[in-house]
């Protein structure tokens, strides 16, 4: 059975490793500027999901290789929380001083023409999502020192990793489904964010920078 409190551990981090306004407003310019159907996005979903892969990869087998968690403080986790919560922080400084790649400066880029293409695009902009990145992987270290079953550790992990991808999912996931529908409502959701990006991403860091640190002064 899945635990509550694991659950109430790690799906925040999930959810905020999803608010990724950059990997969206990409998807939804490969959906509109793309002359060869869903190919390009959906080779963008792929390229980001190797991504993602390979961080659940990296992140699971350091969590096994730590300590498991016990009852009362956990001085392992603390550590973790507290460096990423620094490193968020730090991401947060130089987000909101304009110093990480925008949106505008990748709309300039040339539409791809394949699969092949976009997934180049999709592995480079989630593997360049530290956002994301900082905050999947103490979810999947929380994840691997509580030492569920596994079944419910794959569960999980699936869970973790599909809400992390849907920036890069859903796009062609609701065009394929509602068609010219599902491409007005990204079109009308893109240029918002896009206005919004950079505070939406200081946000987000700082808000778990905070979340982070609390977590790990209290495990101390």
């Amino acid at each position: 059975m899945v635990s509550f409190s694991l659950l109430v551990e790690i799906l925040p981090l999930a959810v905020g490793a999803a608010v990724s306004p950059l990997v969206l407003i990409l998807q939804v310019m490969l959906l509109g500027r793309s002359t060869q159907g869903l190919g390009p996005s959906w080779g963008f979903a792929v390229g980001a999901t190797l991504v993602v892969a390979g961080w659940t990869l990296a992140g699971l087998l350091l969590g096994h290789a730590l300590p498991p968690r016990t009852p009362g403080p956990d001085p392992v986790a603390a550590v973790v929380h507290l460096v990423l919560a620094l490193l968020l922080l730090t991401l947060g400084l130089a987000i909101q001083q304009g110093r990480l790649v925008h949106s505008s400066e990748a709309a300039g880029q040339p539409a791809p023409t394949s699969f092949s293409r976009g997934l180049l695009i999709g592995t480079g902009s989630m593997a360049t999502n530290l956002t994301s990145l900082v905050l999947f992987l103490p979810a999947l270290q929380d994840l691997a020192r509580a030492q569920p079953p596994l079944p419910t550790e794959v569960l999980l992990v699936s869970l973790m990793a599909l809400i992390t991808l849907l920036p890069a999912l859903a796009p062609p996931a609701l065009v394929w489904l509602w068609g010219a529908r599902g491409r007005r409502a990204l079109d009308r959701m893109a240029p918002w964010m896009a206005q919004r990006q950079r505070q939406i991403q200081a946000v987000l860091c700082f808000g778990f920078a905070g979340f982070l640190g609390l977590k790990g002064v209290s495990g101390l």
